[in-house]
């Protein structure tokens, strides 16, 4: 059994670092500023907030898919020491589990809502610029480079690509909160 709650207290202890990482990079979007370069494998990338909005959701499901596989190991694992827990009882873990289970989710959401709130064309002003149209408007779906309406940044962001991608980014959300209420559903088997 000692092996067991091992890999459970390391997959809470992953599952929580991921979400530190969600934290700060949705903490980074709201600067400003220039985030920097990042570089890996010898290729360089600009780094800014743009580039953090637009890949976040996708991030943020990929922490959910990679958390969902190690969360059926360690469901399978469960089988294998059921008979002895049965003895043990029923244990109380507190709802922390279920609320880092929900994060990535509302991570996604927040870079959403900075995507539809904080993103205007880079020839448009912020303050006159309608943002519902990136949910109708399909005259915008060839794209256009765009800027962040937090200090007007421009250098290295990226181009969008309304609606299309919003409507990808709601299937996105959709399918991380369903990983989420099956995570947490998941993990309240056999305790």
């Amino acid at each position: 059994m000692l092996p067991y709650l091992t890999a459970e207290i390391a997959f809470l202890r992953t599952l929580g670092n991921r979400c530190l990482l969600l934290i700060f990079l949705c903490a980074l979007t709201r600067t400003g500023q220039a985030a920097g370069n990042g570089s890996f494998l010898g290729i360089s990338i600009a780094v800014s907030q743009g580039v953090i909005v637009v890949g976040g959701p996708i991030l943020a499901i990929l922490f959910l898919i990679s958390t969902k596989l190690e969360s059926d190991n360690l469901e399978i694992a469960r089988y294998e020491i059921l008979e002895e827990i049965r003895g043990k009882g029923k244990r109380r873990n507190g709802g922390l589990p279920y609320l880092l289970f929900a994060f990535p989710t509302l991570a996604a959401t927040f870079f959403i809502v900075q995507f539809c709130t904080d993103f205007v064309p880079a020839s448009d002003s912020c303050l006159g610029f309608d943002h519902l149209r990136f949910l109708h408007d399909f005259s915008l779906q060839g794209g256009f480079a765009s800027k962040m309406c937090i200090q007007d940044v421009k250098d290295n962001m990226p181009w969008i690509y309304p609606p299309l991608q919003l409507y990808f980014y709601f299937v996105v959300v959709i399918t991380c909160g369903w990983l989420s209420w099956s995570l947490a559903r998941q993990w309240s088997k056999y305790r």
